[in-house]
């Protein structure tokens, strides 16, 4: 297990580290829109354990591997945040872990989102 926390709040805002999509088993696998979507499922899953929901978040920080998956990315994502456009930055690195497409950490507010 990583040394790191989940989710912690400070004040109004709920920060999330950075998940992969990891499946059942523990394993990572699938292409970009799988892992995308698979990502954005554990994130939400921690935000409900807070009371949240996806239109709480503010902000999306966002690493993939291959700039060629920014599209198919993009496409993923907003089908699953549907209406809601939080501010995202997405930058490509490498990640620690084999077979890890993407990358996702979030922030969130307890507050109402002013538009």
């Amino acid at each position: 297990m990583p040394h790191l926390s989940s989710a912690i709040r400070t004040g109004s805002l709920l920060f999330l580290s950075g998940q992969l999509a990891f499946d059942d088993k523990g394993r990572i696998s699938g292409d970009i829109e799988a892992q995308t979507a698979l990502t954005l499922k554990h994130q939400f899953a921690v935000l409900a354990q807070h009371g949240l929901s996806p239109e709480n978040v503010v902000k999306v920080g966002v690493w993939l591997t291959d700039r060629a998956n920014f599209q198919r990315f993009d496409q993923t994502f907003a089908r699953v945040f549907g209406a809601h456009r939080p501010t995202r930055s997405t930058v490509i690195s490498q990640l620690a872990l084999e077979g890890a497409l993407v990358e996702i950490d979030l922030i969130a507010s307890f507050e109402p989102l002013d538009s």
